[in-house]
């Protein structure tokens, strides 16, 4: 067995729920609320890795800034 950590970057939806993605893996899932979404996405995790293969599975490096724009409307 192999431990590995991946991100999940919850998004809320405007009619409930949560979208979440793994940057890592490029997965998408849902889920009705932050833990039904997290849920889903190892789920959905576990299935592409056994898809994958664990030996061919290759994580993306994910780097993460904040950037700040000036709109003109």
């Amino acid at each position: 067995m192999r431990r590995i950590t991946i991100t999940a970057e919850l998004i809320p939806e405007e009619e409930g729920g949560y979208t979440v993605y793994c940057p890592e893996l490029d997965i998408y899932t849902q889920g009705e609320d932050v833990d039904d979404a997290l849920r889903n996405l190892k789920e959905a995790a576990g299935l592409h890795i056994e898809e994958v293969g664990l030996d061919a599975l290759r994580l993306r490096r994910v780097e993460r800034r904040t950037v700040e724009l000036e709109v003109h409307a």
